[in-house]
């Protein structure tokens, strides 16, 4: 008899382990969950289009419009002036910046920003092909890594500026 009795204290420790975890999980989850509506609230606000000196605010639907526009107008440029940028969107560059910095946290763009000012956009393709380079050789120079990147990674953009 003691061992069906410590048989269920273990399941009578086991089931409340079993749904603290659980509780974690969709703690997690709804952290998680609120934390990408602040960065899209967040994102949201920095959008603002300026009409004579006064700022209005965009409706949800045209924010993440703008957004999506935004995030395909870097992808599809692939290497951008941070102040073209800027510039097309209505915003200043440190905000630009600024939001390529958050896009690149969340996950939603792939890339570096240089010392010169442009934002150089990376596919996940092209960041495992230079990665499969490294790893094939081993030791790399900085030399052969440049050599190896300008032929593994596409600098055409997909659009052609016709100004």
């Amino acid at each position: 008899t003691s061992t069906f009795s410590v048989g269920a204290r273990f399941g009578l420790i086991l089931t409340p382990l079993f749904l603290l975890q659980e509780e974690e999980l969709r703690r997690a989850k709804e952290e998680q969950e609120r934390k990408e509506e602040e960065e899209y609230q967040k994102l949201k606000e920095a959008f603002v289009i300026e009409e004579q000196g006064e700022a209005d605010e965009l409706s949800e639907q045209e924010s993440r419009n703008l957004l999506q526009e935004f995030i395909q107008y870097v992808k599809d440029s692939k290497v951008v002036l941070l102040e073209d940028l800027a510039s097309h969107f209505g915003m200043r560059t440190q905000d630009a910046i600024a939001r390529l910095q958050d896009l690149i946290a969340d996950g939603s763009l792939t890339g570096v920003i240089d010392d010169r000012g442009k934002f150089i956009f990376i596919t996940v393709e092209e960041m495992n092909s230079v990665a499969q380079f490294i790893k094939q050789r081993g030791r790399v120079s900085i030399s052969e890594l440049v050599q190896a990147s300008n032929t593994l990674i596409n600098l055409k953009p997909a659009i052609q500026n016709t100004a």
